[in-house]
């Protein structure tokens, strides 16, 4: 009888160590797949900004009012522009928060993650169009005047961006686990939210501070080229 016992023993596979080798090779491909492939968020941006490429090439090099963007009078006027800090603050200030409201409603519709795509998408699509403008007016400078609009301000509210919609980035199923666990503790999920709210509202605040105060100045340097 336990000669039998041990022959079944030996001809039955172990169920166990095969689901583990099974969940082993399940992770090793999503591992290579996000490795290898380009992540949703670069797609849809590359996408918007080819769009842009071709609505700039098909409305001729101009914008819809039949000007050129940014052309060579408004940069010789930023060469000696005096800005008004005061004015230029609450400006930029109302426009912002008005900017990062939009995005918070997003975030927290039911169609959240379709509009964070769409987002991206028509950032690209801006960049891409205003890049191909400059270029098509100055060549290979009207890239660098290109990022020095976007420099450094654009670096934090990317990253305000990019958390504001943290939660359709992650499409890991492990996450979605975690997440059930961590709703069962109230206040560890209320402090991670207070900690997220002071982090944007920092990150959001060093980005106007930048834009007010270093972008006019990179600004009026790179112009000084033109």
């Amino acid at each position: 009888m336990n000669k039998f016992d041990i022959e079944e023993q030996i001809a039955e596979p172990d169920v166990h160590s095969v689901d583990q080798n099974s969940d082993a090779y399940i992770d090793y491909r999503k591992l290579h797949y996000k490795n290898t492939m380009l992540d949703n968020r670069v797609l849809v941006f590359l996408t918007g900004f080819c769009i842009g490429m071709v609505f700039f090439y098909l409305s001729g090099g101009q914008n819809a009012s039949g000007k050129s963007l940014l052309d060579r009078e408004h940069l010789l006027l930023m060469q000696s522009f005096d800005i008004n800090q005061t004015g230029f603050l609450m400006y930029t200030l109302g426009l912002r928060v008005r900017q990062l409201l939009f995005m918070v409603i997003c975030a927290l519709s039911s169609i959240g993650g379709l509009l964070a795509y769409s987002i991206m998408g028509w950032y690209g699509f801006e960049v891409g169009l205003m890049i191909f403008s400059l270029v098509y007016q100055y060549g290979v400078k009207g890239i660098f005047l290109t990022f020095s609009m976007f420099l450094p301000h654009g670096i934090f509210y990317c990253i305000v961006f990019l958390i504001v919609f943290r939660r359709y980035w992650s499409s890991n199923t492990k996450c979605c686990h975690n997440e059930e666990t961590i709703k069962n503790r109230k206040l560890h999920q209320r402090m991670e939210a207070i900690k997220t709210i002071l982090l944007v509202l920092f990150i959001f605040c060093i980005g106007i501070l930048s834009e007010i105060y270093i972008n006019p100045e990179i600004m009026r340097k790179m112009a000084l080229f033109f």
